[in-house]
Formats: structure tokens, C-alpha cells, sequence
């Protein structure tokens, strides 16, 4: 009878640090090596105008700007990916025609970090991590 229960210990102890592991796995992922999904700025005026330094007048005439383009990116929206894209690009470069020169790169590489931010989020949405 010993036997057994010692048997029965060990199976219970072996179970327990198997869940043990699995949850403290889980808990590294999430913490450790998964990015948080706010690490990027949001995607607004306002966060790009601390990125890139813009005057008020210049984050107000670009807020008129997003304004007016939002429209016609959201009709390129219902046509479908290839109509989203170059409404977009589109859109990308009549913000950057309204940017000092010196600022167009910085702009370019905060969307870009935008995109890279997007795409990891899509990717963790469709396999789930």
C-alpha cells in the first residue's frame, strides 16, 4: 500500500510541476518576449507632432489636411486593398508636401514604424500569439 501512495505522490508532484512550468512559460511569453501593443505611438496628429517637432500651426494645418483625405481614404477603403493603397501613398505624399524638407524623413520613418507595428499585430491576431 506504501508503494502505491508513494507512486501516487510522485504522479501528483510530476502533474503539478508540469502545470507549474507550463504557466510559467505562459507568463515569460507575455511579459518577456511578446511586445507590449502599445509600444508605437498612436497613429495621430498629435503623436506626430512630438516625433517629428511641429509647431501648433503646423499640427493645425495638418489635422485640416487629415481632415479633408480622410474621406476619400476610407471610399478607397470599400474598393478594396489596391484602391486603400494608393489612397494612401497619396495621401503619405501630400502630407509630406506640407512638411519642411528636413522633417520628410522623420515622417517617412515614423510611418514606417507605424506599418512594422500593423504588421506584427496582424500577424499575432492571425496565428494567435
Amino acid at each position: 500500500m506504501k508503494r502505491m501512495s508513494e507512486k501516487a505522490r510522485a504522479a501528483g508532484a510530476g502533474a503539478l510541476l508540469l502545470v507549474a512550468g507550463i504557466a510559467m512559460g505562459i507568463v515569460v511569453d507575455r511579459t518577456l518576449l511578446t511586445p507590449a501593443p502599445a509600444q508605437a505611438s498612436a497613429l495621430t496628429v498629435e503623436s506626430l507632432a512630438e516625433h517629428i517637432d511641429l509647431s501648433a500651426e503646423e499640427a493645425a494645418r495638418l489635422r485640416i489636411l487629415l481632415d479633408s483625405l480622410h474621406t476619400g481614404v476610407m471610399a478607397a477603403a470599400a474598393e478594396g486593398p489596391e484602391a486603400m493603397r494608393a489612397a494612401t501613398q497619396a495621401a503619405h505624399r501630400r502630407i509630406e508636401a506640407t512638411l519642411d524638407p528636413g522633417m520628410r524623413p522623420e515622417f517617412r520613418a515614423w510611418m514606417q514604424e507605424h506599418r512594422r507595428h500593423m504588421m506584427r499585430r496582424m500577424h499575432r491576431e492571425m496565428t494567435g500569439r
